[in-house]
């Protein structure tokens, strides 16, 4: 029987600075425009000096916002099913 890897994506709130990067590649990969309010990740940082990251139910977890995350906050880690 071959497992098939997952993909989790790990949250390091503590280096993530509010740069939004993240929110507008998702957006621009999946709905074809730059728009942090359209993308599946999703950054509150309203009066806290530590921005609050999630994830939406439409995100496939496909890591394009941990490859353009320029602070580590977001990790993509390879799990087994």
């Amino acid at each position: 029987m071959v497992k098939s890897k997952l993909l989790e994506i790990i949250i390091h709130e503590e280096k993530c600075t509010g740069c939004r990067i993240c929110q507008l590649i998702c957006s621009s990969i999946y709905k074809n425009k730059y728009s942090p309010t359209d993308a599946f990740i999703q950054i509150f940082d309203a009066y806290e000096l530590i921005p609050k990251i999630s994830f939406l139910d439409g995100c496939t977890h496909c890591g394009q916002c941990v490859n353009y995350c320029l602070y580590g906050a977001l990790e993509l880690k390879e799990g087994e099913e």
